[in-house]
C-alpha cells in the first residue's frame, strides 16, 4: 500500500511561557488531570488485546534463546541504549532516574535524573503514577556518540539532555510552534549529522489523546549545534516509536493507534513525503535499528481480560526499510514488552511494567541460516 502526502505541521494549544498566578493554577489543574488519566491511557494502549500478524499473515514465528535477566530497582525499562564505549545497557525507569548496568555483581547504577525537582525520599521505590509528573519519566534514549551527551525524551519534562558523566538532564524543549508536547515519546539520532529527532505521541492532554483515532503526534528535529528544533510531520496517530535509517535518508514511524509504520523521507526525489510502509492487526510499540541497518519491532500485547502484566508471549519482528518481514520471533518475557534492541551478539527487551531487562541470544537460529545461505 503506498499513500504519498506531504508533511504537514500540527496546530493547536498556544504558548505556555511567563505565566501569572492564574496560569499557574490552569497550568496546576491541567496537569492533574493528565496524571489521572495516565493509568487508564496505558492501559488502553499497552494492554488491549492485540496479534502481532501482519495483514497477509504468512511469515513463520521464531523463539528467541533465552540467556539472563539483569533486575531493576523499579519497574518500566521503556528503552535501552548503549554509548560509544559499549558501555550499558542504560535504561529509565518509572521513579524518574537513568540507571547503566555495570556488570553482574554490582548491576544497574544511577547514572542521571530527568527532574529537577525529584527528590529521593518522594520518588524511590514509590511506584505511584501520580508522581511522574514530579519525578520524571524518561522514555526515549539515544547518545550522541560524537559529544558522549545522552539525549532523553522525557514523557513529562520533553525533550532533555545530559554530559557523559550524566547527573540533572537539562531541559532542551517541551513545546514546537507554540503546542506544548503531550507525552513525549520515542528518540534517535543520525549517527552521521549528529541531528537528533523525536516523536511526542500527542500533541492533547491524555483525556483527548484516549480518544479513537487521536491524530495529533509529531515526528520532531533537533540541532545541538544551533539549537533550532523543527516539526518535521504532524497527524500522526499514536506516535509510538521511530528510527533513522542508516543513510539518514528515512525514518520509520510506528503508530500505535493506526496500528501502522510510516516512511518519512527526509532525502531524495521524495524528501518531506510520507507512505505508508506496512500495516498490522496488531500495535506496534518502538522500533529500533540495528548494526545491519534492519529495524526490530516490538509489538504490544494483553490477555483478554486486558490486565497486564500480560501472560502471552511477546513478540518482536525484524524488517527492511522497504518494509520486508525477515523474521518473527517469541521471547519468553510474559508481559507487556516496548522494545526489541540488538547490540553486541545480544537482544534486550523493554518494557514498561517490568522490573527487568530480559537478555536474548542474537543472532537467532533463522538469522544464522540466512547468513550460510548468503
Amino acid at each position: 500500500m503506498s499513500e504519498i502526502a506531504a508533511a504537514a505541521g500540527d496546530g493547536g494549544f498556544g504558548p505556555t511561557s511567563k505565566q501569572g498566578n492564574g496560569g499557574r493554577r490552569t497550568a496546576t489543574a491541567t496537569a492533574e488531570a493528565m496524571l489521572a488519566m495516565l493509568p487508564v491511557f496505558l492501559s488502553i494502549l499497552l494492554c488491549f488485546p492485540t496479534l502481532m500478524l501482519h495483514s497477509n499473515g504468512e511469515y513463520v514465528t521464531q523463539e528467541a534463546q533465552f540467556l539472563e535477566r539483569l533486575h531493576l530497582p523499579a519497574s518500566g525499562p521503556e528503552s535501552i541504549a548503549f554509548d560509544a564505549a559499549g558501555g550499558g545497557p542504560y535504561t529509565g525507569i518509572s521513579e524518574g532516574r537513568i540507571l547503566k548496568y555495570v556488570n553482574a555483581s554490582v548491576g544497574f547504577l544511577e547514572f542521571a535524573i530527568t527532574s529537577p525537582n525529584r527528590s529521593k525520599e518522594l520518588c524511590v521505590g514509590n511506584g505511584d503514577v501520580a508522581l511522574d509528573y514530579v519525578c520524571g519519566r524518561p522514555f526515549g534514549l539515544g547518545f550522541h556518540h560524537q559529544t558522549g551527551d545522552l539525549y532523553i525524551s522525557d514523557a513529562y519534562h520533553g525533550l532533555m539532555v545530559v554530559g557523559p558523566n550524566g547527573g540533572v538532564a537539562t531541559q532542551l524543549a517541551n513545546a514546537a510552534d507554540g503546542v506544548p508536547f503531550g507525552f513525549t515519546n520515542a528518540l534517535d539520532i543520525d549517527t552521521n549529522t549528529g541531528m537528533v529527532y523525536f516523536v511526542d505521541y500527542s500533541s492533547h492532554k491524555f483525556s483527548a489523546s484516549l480518544k479513537a483515532h487521536d491524530m495529533t503526534g509529531r515526528l520532531m528535529k533537533y540541532n545541538p549545534e544551533s539549537k533550532e528544533l523543527k516539526v518535521l510531520l504532524g497527524g500522526l496517530g499514536g506516535a509510538a516509536g521511530m528510527a533513522v535509517s542508516k543513510d539518514g535518508s528515512f525514518i520509520l514511524i510506528t503508530e500505535a493507534i493506526t496500528k501502522r509504520i510510516r516512511k518519512f523521507w527526509m532525502e531524495g526525489p521524495k524528501a518531506t513525503t510520507w507512505e505508508i510502509l506496512k500495516e498490522f492487526t496488531g500495535r506496534p510499540a518502538n522500533i529500533k535499528r540495528n548494526a545491519e541497518g534492519e529495524f526490530w519491532v516490538a509489538f504490544l500485547v494483553g490477555d483478554e481480560t486486558g490486565s497486564c502484566p500480560s501472560q502471552q508471549q511477546s513478540t518482536g519482528l525484524r524488517i527492511t526499510g522497504d518494509g520486508m518481514i525477515l523474521e518473527a520471533i517469541s521471547l519468553d518475557t510474559r508481559g507487556t514488552i516496548s522494545e526489541v534492541a540488538v547490540y553486541d551478539g545480544k537482544m534486550y527487551i523493554g518494557s514498561p511494567y517490568l522490573h527487568f531487562v530480559d537478555v536474548y541470544a542474537w543472532p537467532s537460529k533463522s538469522h544464522q541460516k540466512e547468513e550460510l545461505m548468503g
